[in-house]
């Protein structure tokens, strides 16, 4: 009887240490975004964010075409995602990234080689406006551009982050308590 119930025991143990775990990392998370002061420009109704990408210049065999490469760019010293928007949806263009804290690109495709990088990544705030965020060193902030057809098929919606840690911790204390 006692051998029957070691291995619950060891998956009640591995349960607990996960829970342990998931709450460190939130707690840890919380704690690293409440001491940054510029924040990633929200969604807008024209425009949402896809991420932090690295920029390609330096990758091989890429002859050192950027990652939002064949449309326009701009450098400014008074650079602020909302410049960086407008002046990508008046050229026509899909994507637009802003790199190292004032420099604008604007593309209709972003580079298959471009790839998704931390969040950490993309971390100097933009020349006009210190509170927003605008690429990082050989790092994007990439949005595109919404489209009215967008959207148009069935939505999946995903349990807020919340629920699923409210489901682990309760089934780590029970787990615990077994």
């Amino acid at each position: 009887m006692a051998n029957s119930l070691l291995p619950m025991r060891v998956f009640a143990l591995i349960a607990c240490l996960f829970v342990a775990a998931v709450l460190a990392q939130s707690s840890t998370s919380s704690a690293a975004a409440a001491t940054s002061s510029a924040t990633i420009y929200p969604d807008t109704s024209k425009w949402q964010y896809v991420g932090c990408q690295n920029e390609t210049t330096l990758l091989n065999n890429t002859n050192g075409l950027r990652a939002l490469n064949g449309g326009t760019s701009e450098t400014l010293n008074t650079m602020t995602v909302d410049i960086c928007l407008n002046y990508c949806a008046s050229s026509g263009n899909t994507y637009a990234g802003l790199e190292y804290t004032n420099e604008c690109f604007c593309a209709q495709r972003l580079s298959a080689l471009s790839t998704k990088l931390p969040e950490s990544s993309c971390n100097l705030a933009c020349t006009g406006n210190s509170s927003q965020i605008c690429g990082g060193s050989l790092a994007l902030t990439v949005y595109t551009a919404k489209t009215t057809t967008q959207g148009a098929g069935n939505k999946v919606q995903q349990a807020p982050m919340s629920s699923v840690l409210a489901l682990g911790i309760a089934l780590g204390v029970l787990l615990c308590l077994a």
